[in-house]
């Protein structure tokens, strides 16, 4: 499934010296326009970050969107005539629009487990922001980049950046040509690293929250749903990486017409993904279900269903899409087509409807549930105010 051998073009990149290049400036600092609501069901309180009419939305659900002291939450918005990313304050409310007004927007956005700062990717380099964030006389914040490395422009259809457990690596999806590659940047000297070059295309790319050399990341199919035909290749949805032998290998092979996709990173070596093994044009089975990577072992800890007399519509109501686990182990969130987001106990499985009604069933942002760094938080897009709004659901204490 790999080679070893690197284009030229590349070994031109890795001779090359590691460029540096720093500049600063003020963050514009935008008035709070959250709204708090309580959920009729749960009693949660549901903070909308964003109000204003504009498409904002959180971060794909395994990429981590709070800095290491859970103040800032970042996310991404289009209220400037283009997708920038931004910063909601969680003390105050306050917004900041960390991109300047005349420079190209960053893209790509790593928050980093290490301090104040990100990663992102800026006219074919990848950079580092240093933030610098004061609360006393009055909210302030300042931006220092520092360009890291050149991107050269042959490396196309880029991935978002993903750091590792430790600060030290950055790792991205990238194709020269039809082959593609996931590249490596070390962080401390802004070098890049020999890439693995893959025979397929990959997506997803995350790394282990406590284990700086694992790397997971998903193979894109046609489908998510694996053939029935005998005499296609067998399905393998997710995949991981040591990141010193670069040698990808399979999570496990999918049953034929089985689904498996969304995947994301949990405690103690799991991954939560989304599957069933029932599917039929719109209408599919959507299991929570943990993967244990040291026994391969599969469970469901939040049961989807299937009824073979069941609308499309009806199935949605109660099944699952997108999941991902607290950092505390305590529990898994899950959302779905219908703007439902559910708890399940990580000891018991025993579910609990946390909020709803943030999206219509064919239309609308997925919601992309994910967390904060306590556990405590819920984030999330909603629907609901008849725009794609930023929302932080905050977990009753009971």
């Amino acid at each position: 499934m790999y080679t070893r051998q690197i284009p030229a073009v590349l070994l031109l990149v890795l001779s090359q010296a590691p460029i540096v290049f720093s500049s600063s400036w003020d963050c514009q600092v935008l008035p709070s326009e959250q709204r708090v609501e309580v959920d009729s069901q749960s009693g949660a309180k549901i903070i909308f970050v964003t109000t204003a009419p504009s498409s904002d939305t959180n971060f794909y659900f395994h990429n981590r969107s709070f800095l290491w002291d859970n103040r800032l939450m970042l996310f991404l918005s289009d209220r400037f005539g283009r997708t920038e990313v931004m910063g909601y304050l969680v003390d105050t409310g306050e917004l900041l629009r960390l991109n300047q007004a005349d420079a190209p927007a960053a893209e790509a956005v790593a928050v980093s487990c290490k301090g104040d700062r990100l990663f992102v990717s800026k006219e074919h380099a990848i950079c580092k922001w240093q933030l610098d964030i004061a609360a006393k006389p009055q909210i302030a914040a300042r931006v220092t980049e520092t360009k890291l490395t050149e991107i050269p422009p042959e490396m196309q259809d880029r991935s978002f950046l993903v750091e590792n457990s430790d600060g030290s690596l950055l790792a991205f999806r990238y194709r020269i040509a039809d082959a593609y590659f996931i590249g490596f940047c070390d962080v401390a000297t802004g070098r890049l690293l020999p890439p693995a070059k893959l025979d397929f295309k990959p997506d997803h790319l995350q790394f282990h929250w406590t284990r700086p050399d694992l790397l997971a990341f998903c193979c894109v199919y046609d489908s998510d749903v694996a053939p029935r035909d005998p005499n296609v290749p067998r399905h393998a949805r997710f995949w991981f990486m040591n990141v010193n032998t670069r040698v990808p290998l399979p999570a496990f092979y999918q049953v034929p017409g089985e689904i498996v996709t969304h995947e994301c990173w949990w405690v103690h070596d799991q991954m939560t993904f989304v599957g069933g093994h029932h599917h039929e044009g719109n209408r599919e089975e959507g299991n929570v279900k943990v993967f244990d990577l040291k026994t391969a072992e599969i469970r469901i800890i939040g049961a989807g269903a299937w009824m073979e007399d069941a609308t499309a519509y009806q199935l949605s109501q109660v099944n699952w899409w997108h999941a991902s686990g607290s950092p505390d182990g305590k529990w898994v969130a899950a959302d779905n087509w219908h703007g439902i987001i559910a708890l399940f106990n990580a000891k018991t499985t025993e579910k609990k409807i946390l909020t709803s009604g943030h999206r219509t069933y064919g239309g609308g942002q997925h919601l992309h549930v994910g967390w904060d760094l306590t556990g405590e938080r819920v984030e999330f897009t909603s629907n609901k105010l008849g725009n794609p709004d930023v929302c932080i659901a905050v977990l009753p204490e009971n």
